[in-house]
C-alpha cells in the first residue's frame, strides 16, 4: 500500500505503524485518518501479527487534529459530523485489533494524538513528553469516542480536569496517574516498547487476545451509552460563537472574552 501520511515498518510479528508526518508534528488530518483506518484493516488481516507498536515519526508522537486544515475546509454540519464519525471509527479500530497495541509517546501528544495512545493498550511515555487534550480551549467537547478512555485510565476527577482545563501534563505526573505504563528516556523509547512486545510475543497467542477482548468488553461495557453525543456533540460545540473565538485566539495569539453561546 502506497502510504502518505503513515507507514507501516517491520514484518512477521510485530510491526510498527509509524504517523508520518514529522514536518507537522504528525498534526492528524483526513487523509492520516482513512490511511489509520484501513492500515488497521491490513494489520487485522495479517494473521501473523501479535503486536503492534504506534509511535510517531520527528519531534513528537503527535500534535493533534490539523488544525489549518478544518480552518481552511470548514464545511456544512454533515460534514463536519463526518470527521468526527471518521476520528471515532479510527479510534474503534485501533482498539479493537486483535494484536496487543503499545503507543511510544515522545515530545508532543496533543488532542487526537492522544486519543490514538489512549485506544492503545499500553502506552510507554519519553520522560519528556508532554500530553494536553486541548478541545475545550478551543471551544470544542472532546469526541472520537475518548472521555471513557480518559476516565478508564485516569479516573473521573483528573479526567475531568484534562479535559475540561487543557493544560500540558508532565510524563512523570501521567505515570502517578496511571496514563503511562512506563517511563524511559527518550533515546530508549522505541528499544524499550520492542521490549515489552517481545515479552507479548513470549506468550501463548489465544490466552493473550482473549484476556485482552474481556478486559476491553468489562471495561468498556457503559461507554456506549454516551456514543450518541459524541459526533453531534463536537459538532454543535464546533458552531458556537465561543468556538470560532477560541479559533481565531489560537491562530492570532489573543485571549478572548466568551460569549457562552
Amino acid at each position: 500500500m502506497d502510504w502518505q501520511t503513515i507507514k507501516i515498518e517491520g514484518e512477521g510479528e510485530v510491526l510498527h505503524l509509524v504517523l508520518n508526518r514529522p514536518r507537522m508534528h504528525n498534526a492528524i488530518n483526513q487523509q492520516l485518518l482513512e490511511e489509520l483506518l484501513a492500515a488497521c484493516a491490513t494489520i487485522e488481516a495479517q494473521g501473523d501479527c501479535r503486536c503492534v507498536i504506534v509511535r510517531g515519526a520527528g519531534p513528537s508522537f503527535s500534535s493533534g487534529a490539523d488544525l489549518k486544515e478544518g480552518k481552511t475546509h470548514g464545511g456544512s454540519t454533515g460534514q463536519g459530523l463526518h470527521r468526527a464519525r471518521l476520528g471515532s471509527h479510527v479510534i474503534n479500530a485501533l482498539g479493537d485489533l486483535t494484536p496487543v497495541t503499545i503507543a511510544a509517546v515522545h515530545g508532543h501528544a496533543i488532542g487526537g494524538g492522544v486519543c490514538l495512545a489512549m485506544a492503545c493498550d499500553f502506552r510507554i511515555g519519553a520522560e519528556g513528553a508532554s500530553v494536553a487534550i486541548r478541545e475545550s480551549k478551543l471551544g470544542l467537547s472532546l469526541s472520537w469516542h475518548s472521555i471513557p478512555n480518559v476516565v478508564h485510565l485516569v479516573g473521573p476527577s483528573r479526567a475531568k480536569e484534562m479535559i475540561m482545563f487543557g493544560e500540558p501534563h508532565p510524563a512523570r505526573q501521567l505515570l502517578e496517574w496511571g496514563f503511562f505504563n512506563e517511563l524511559v528516556p527518550e533515546r530508549e523509547l522505541i528499544s524499550a516498547a520492542e521490549a515489552l512486545a517481545a515479552k507479548v510475543v513470549r506468550q501463548p497467542p489465544i490466552p493473550v487476545q482473549m484476556t485482552k477482548a474481556s478486559v476491553n468488553a468489562l471495561v468498556k461495557a457503559m461507554d456506549r451509552s454516551i456514543f450518541h453525543l459524541d459526533a453531534p456533540g463536537v459538532t454543535l460545540t464546533s458552531q458556537t460563537r465561543d468556538a470560532a473565538k477560541a479559533r481565531e485566539a489560537f491562530f492570532e495569539g489573543e485571549s478572548p472574552g466568551w460569549d457562552n453561546e
